[in-house]
């Protein structure tokens, strides 16, 4: 079998996260990764073993619709027990794989339309069925185990039979192609294939949604064209089917597709922007969907080593260390499905665009941000490490983590996005190359082996270092960042053009203290006590003595968010404060900036409900105040796009 991707994913379970990153695993073991099929089982455990019927989504596509949100929790699960290498995870996630694969008809399908006089063709019977076929892909990957990636081929095989020639729809059916692609990967079934490229040609004739390759190739992108999340998935297809046919018109159209995204619709904290759920302009209160994390971090991913671009992973690393932090409550019982980046509430009533979603919750009616929250983490940290034909490493994205492969072994050993310098520890005997990305923002670089400089000329975007490496062995790369003051592009929503503050693969912000008021919210199925859904309001009242702010003499209700920046600020104006690294750095930041802002009184409404867009560009301002700023991640209520002061 031929492919063309440039470099190889590791097996799922290969790398496991450690240091901070395994931290969030545990509290997310403890929290909604692990509970939400005891929390909302209807919803989330028994659509693909005991099919249940959801009163409160009315009639219609619930099957498929039930599918989609069970099966994307269940991928998110075992990719997350086999990261976190938890056994009692694993166990769980067998249980599933076992007692699903159990449902399986003769014919082969393996889904959840299972009534005789079920629409096969219905769009959501494609779309439910493959986001669950991931997760048993993914479970083959870890196990070696044959029976489950035959059941995903006897099933991949009836839909090439089903849905031959037109028997096919255009909304979520195409994400049949993913699944298609990976199982033919380890099977070399042309047919499998085959009909992956015949679904592109079938897309182009009836392109509803401008989702075909060759839409993204001759139109340009635009606005509520199409689901902002479902961007996610659609776009990445054509890339995925140039890996297994060559046709470079295909990884084209997805590379331009994703240009044309990242420049008109994702905000500095990586976050793809919606109204109504809709792909909308970059703007300081459009909001994300929380499901647009989960499915650009597999976007990105897949890219990195389909085409072995450095970009993808500093993509990977600005949206997952910022804006998928920023809408997760800190202890990992609760997302908002919906945030911004400038959010001064965060209730059931704050949103601009989606009912209550701006609220934190465990679940909410439709559980599918929850769920997809679920894959986030596992997934970055399985796209941090990639290799190549000869088994050459490629540190594609940094934090910590380990890889054992084979005879390959290794820690990454580091702070990074806090800290700017990594550690590559040596576990094994063996001759091979470390291939160390630089990021797009390092200004310089250096690498050491043992301690010592060593030239690691860059190739590809990558310092590559090759030896004879024997146990004990170190490298160590350091980059050299700047503080960057950026004026935000949002010519296509108010053109207020707004400052923010970058530094290394951190958006910063000011950080609004939060109160965590507990609501009862309205989930399906009651929440068992220790959860709860939550508003989220500032907290002035109660002022932390060792508070940075309170250090100055000066109270956090003096400052609020009513501040504006110098449109001049430069690097010299900032201050970058490292701290020790005690505790959780979610909620302890290793990290803040020091700077200063003016004091704007009219910027906002004396008591908002929710946050509004600001008026003018320039703001009236009197006192001249200092500023602590905070990372994105560690927020869940801040100011992230800062008007300008006029000084004039």
């Amino acid at each position: 079998m031929k492919t063309y991707q440039k470099l190889i994913r590791y097996p799922l379970g290969a790398i496991h996260a450690t240091g901070f990153l395994h931290d969030q695993m545990v509290r997310g073991k403890n929290g909604i990764c692990g509970h939400l099929h005891e929390l909302e089982p209807g919803m989330i455990a028994d659509p693909y073993i005991n099919k249940t019927y959801v009163k409160a989504w009315g009639d219609g596509d619930q099957s498929g619709w039930g599918g989609e949100i069970s099966g994307n929790y269940w991928t998110g699960y075992i990719q997350f027990a086999y990261t976190l290498n938890d056994p009692e995870m694993i166990a769980v996630a067998t249980d599933w794989v076992d007692t699903m694969m159990k449902k399986q008809r003769p014919d082969g399908y393996l889904g959840t339309y299972y009534e005789e006089d079920a629409k096969i063709h219905e769009d959501y019977n494609a779309w439910g069925t493959s986001c669950a076929m991931r997760g048993l892909i993914a479970f083959y990957e870890a196990t070696g185990r044959r029976d489950v990636l035959d059941a995903v081929h006897r099933c991949m095989l009836w839909f090439c039979d089903t849905w031959a020639g037109d028997q096919k729809t255009c909304y979520g059916g195409p994400f049949l192609i993913e699944p298609m692609v990976f199982t033919y990967y380890h099977t070399d079934d042309e047919r499998l294939r085959a009909f992956a490229e015949e679904y592109m040609q079938f897309l182009c004739t009836h392109d509803i949604f401008k989702i075909s390759h060759k839409a993204m190739l001759t139109e340009r992108f635009r606005y509520n064209s199409n689901n902002s999340a479902g961007l996610g998935t659609t776009v990445r297809l054509p890339a995925l089917v140039y890996s297994v046919t060559g046709n470079k018109e295909y990884l084209q159209a997805t590379e331009k597709r994703i240009g044309e995204i990242y420049e008109k619709t994702v905000q500095l904290s990586g976050s793809p922007a919606c109204t109504m759920e809709y792909a909308s302009p970059i703007g300081a209160i459009e909001e994300t969907e929380y499901c647009s994390y989960a499915f650009y971090n597999a976007m990105y991913s897949y890219m990195s080593f389909i085409t072995g671009n450095t970009m993808y992973g500093d993509l990977m690393e600005q949206m997952f260390y910022n804006g998928a932090q920023g809408a997760r409550k800190k202890d990992e019982t609760a997302i908002a499905y919906m945030n911004s980046p400038n959010q001064i509430y965060a209730t059931d009533i704050s949103s601009h665009s989606w009912f209550a979603y701006q609220a934190y919750a465990p679940c909410y009616p439709t559980s599918c941000c929850p769920v997809n929250a679920v894959a986030v983490v596992p997934e970055f940290v399985r796209g941090m490490l990639l290799r190549d034909a000869e088994n050459n490493v490629y540190v594609m994205a940094y934090g910590p983590a380990s890889l054992r492969h084979e005879n390959t072994a290794l820690t990454l050993d580091t702070l990074y996005p806090f800290r700017n310098c990594v550690t590559v520890k040596i576990e094994c005997e063996k001759a091979f190359s470390i291939n160390l990305k630089i990021p797009a923002w390092s200004q310089d670089y250096t690498v050491e082996v043992n301690g010592e400089t060593v030239d690691a000329p860059i190739s590809d975007g990558f310092a590559t270092v090759t030896r004879a490496w024997h146990i004990g062995d170190t490298v160590t790369i350091r980059f050299v960042a700047t503080v960057e003051t950026v004026v935000v592009d949002d010519s296509d929503k108010s053109s207020k053009h707004p400052l923010a503050i970058r530094y290394g693969a951190l958006l910063f912000a000011y950080h609004i203290p939060e109160k965590w008021i507990p609501i009862k919210g309205n989930p399906m199925t009651p929440l068992p006590d220790g959860w709860s859904w939550y508003n989220v309001e500032p907290d002035f009242k109660e002022a932390d003595v060792s508070d940075p702010h309170e250090q100055l003499g000066l109270r956090r209700e003096q400052i609020t968010w009513n501040v504006a920046l110098d449109e001049h600020l430069s690097a010299k104006d900032f201050t970058v404060e490292e701290l020790p690294a005690d505790g959780y750095v979610w909620e302890n930041p290793p990290i803040r900036l020091h700077t200063h802002c003016y004091k704007a009184p009219y910027l906002y409404p004396p008591y908002p409900p929710k946050t509004y867009e600001m008026i003018e560009p320039y703001q009236y301002v009197t006192d001249r105040l200092p500023l602590v700023l905070e990372p994105y991640g560690c927020t869940n209520l801040r100011i992230t796009y800062f008007p300008k002061a006029d000084l004039k």
